[in-house]
């Protein structure tokens, strides 16, 4: 975090100069396949540089060079290695390196690490694993606890002798599950599951260091952690209480699970929202392959199954907050659709080809029976549900699609069939690509011309950028018109996969678009890591 403040603020970036300069040949992130794995590892090489700590992500090939003068290696998705990356990796062990291992079932890597291996395990209920609970003190500058609801988890145990069992797994209640989180030893640490970008990124941040620390102490200490983190503190309670509000500006959040911050209890998370000075929540509840509540149209989904319908609960959690609640829907994309379902949208031929022929994650957003569903599912969500709008997401092409002539009217096309299910006073809203006009030609999306026709009620363009200058270009673009300026819900990136903002990026932000006169803010999204160091600030003053 310190090193992105760096860039944002002069005080942080005297901060980290102050810092003790980092040898990157020290510490080794190395990601087992391409993909998810490697976008976990470029988190924990974020997290790490955040804490001032330089690491070299490697490949499984790049091992061996790599290791020779490093002192820890984080090694993430080794689920399996083979005798090339074993030899590199117990040779650093037998040279005195410190491994760190994420979410592996290799039986070599345990025994050289002093673990037993219990095999793979799902949840058995919502929110089994959903919090790391560290009993022991060292390494020292380690967090008492960290959230992250895990579903699934390499179990394994330690040996005595060797190992110890450093945290286990509580569940949502707070009750633990006696299933060990990390594991420490001699040869290093490991982890049952992975640290996933979500939850308390700050605290998995402190941990990483911490882990650097017990091995590399001028690479991170807790006495230097403590003394930055004291000094950001008062910085932004500084700069949060210099901000000034402004009357009838919409402040929204994307909530992304459907499920609230606190799974199980809607009312604490409607709580938050009020005191935060959040007046508008976009939930996730619905899409082309799933539904978080009853639905007569849509594929039940599992988190109904488990949790009950999350619409009501969150609506009935609304009543008396003054938070206006909006039914986000997901359009054209098969995106949390069961295995099952996807197959059902493959034999109905609903699938959106790629321009290579092959299917894509998208629906035909030109298909007449993939249209009547969605527009369907929005008709059932305001016959049964007082929601105050529905908002529209992935309503467009597939950038890499083999699109027809027409993309760009069958897309403004299915947004005016939408608005004549969304009754007014209910808003209806979409999420849209930012960059205008390459927007039309990439995915079909002529969103001014929506605002102009008044299909709909707001736009939320997702700019996210940590580019300030790319972003005032998004917003000058935005506001060419005043009328169109206060149809315009900014989107920013707090967390998102494009963009990891600090505070002072983020209320930069806002003050550029403010300055353009547009209606409001839409923040990714609802999270941890929103709800402990974004909101407490931004409701000092901005909010």
């Amino acid at each position: 975090m310190f090193a992105r403040i760096a860039r944002a603020v002069a005080l942080a970036a005297a901060a980290l100069a102050a810092a003790p300069s980092a040898v990157a040949a020290e510490v080794v992130v190395a990601s087992r396949s391409p993909g998810y794995y490697t976008s976990l590892a470029k988190h924990a090489q974020r997290w790490l540089s955040g804490e001032g700590v330089k690491s070299e992500l490697v490949k499984p090939d790049g091992m061996a060079a790599a290791f020779k003068d490093a002192k820890i290696a984080f090694l993430v998705g080794f689920d399996e290695v083979s005798a090339d990356e074993y030899k590199a990796i117990s040779d650093f062990r037998a040279g005195g390196g410190r491994l760190v291992v994420f979410y592996s079932s290799s039986p070599r890597l345990a025994a050289l690490m002093g673990v037993k291996l219990l095999g793979y395990t799902k949840a058995s209920y919502p929110g089994q694993w959903s919090r790391m609970d560290f009993s022991a003190k060292y390494p020292e500058g380690c967090p008492k606890s960290i959230l992250q609801t895990s579903t699934v988890l390499q179990r394994a145990e330690a040996i005595p002798g060797r190992t110890r069992v450093m945290a286990t797994w509580s569940d949502r209640t707070g009750k633990t599950t006696g299933d060990a989180a990390w594991l420490s030893g001699a040869a290093g640490y490991w982890m049952t599951h992975v640290l996933l970008a979500d939850g308390d990124e700050a605290l998995k941040a402190q941990l990483l260091g911490s882990l650097v620390g017990s091995v590399a102490p001028r690479q991170w200490s807790y006495g230097k952690f403590k003394a930055r983190k004291a000094s950001d503190e008062r910085f932004f309670r500084e700069l949060a209480g210099k901000q000034t509000k402004r009357t009838g500006e919409i402040h929204a959040v994307w909530e992304h699970s459907g499920c609230g911050l606190y799974p199980g209890d809607w009312p604490a998370t409607f709580r938050l929202l009020r005191n935060s000075g959040v007046t508008d929540l976009f939930v996730n509840v619905a899409g082309a392959g799933f539904a978080h509540y009853p639905s007569g149209v849509l594929p039940q989904s599992k988190t109904y199954s488990q949790e009950g319908d999350q619409l009501a609960a969150c609506l009935a959690a609304a009543k008396g907050s003054g938070v206006r609640v909006h039914a986000w829907v997901i359009c054209f994309s098969a995106t949390r659709s069961s295995p099952e379902t996807i197959a059902d949208f493959r034999r109905r031929g609903w699938m959106l080809k790629s321009r290579d022929g092959a299917d894509s994650e998208y629906l035909d957003p030109s298909n007449p029976a993939v249209r009547r569903r969605i527009l369907s599912a929005i008709a059932e969500i305001q016959s049964k549900y007082r929601v105050d709008g529905v908002h529209l997401d992935f309503v467009r092409w597939y950038e890499r699609a083999a699109k027809p002539a027409d993309a760009v009217a069958t897309v403004t096309r299915f947004v005016a069939e939408a608005r004549l299910k969304v009754r007014r006073p209910a808003w209806l809203t979409t999420a849209v690509l930012g960059k205008y006009p390459a927007c039309v030609d990439s995915v079909g999306q002529d969103w001014p011309g929506w605002i102009d026709s008044g299909i709909v009620d707001y736009v939320v363009p997702m700019d996210y950028t940590e580019d300030m200058a790319k972003f005032e270009q998004f917003v000058d673009q935005h506001a060419e018109s005043k009328a169109r300026a206060r149809k315009t819900i900014v989107g920013i990136g707090v967390t998102a996969n494009e963009s990891r903002l600090t505070l002072p990026e983020v209320i930069n932000q806002m003050r550029v678009a403010r300055r353009r006169d547009v209606a409001g803010f839409a923040l990714f999204d609802l999270d941890t890591t929103l709800e402990k160091q974004f909101l407490p600030y931004l409701k000092m003053g901005m909010w």
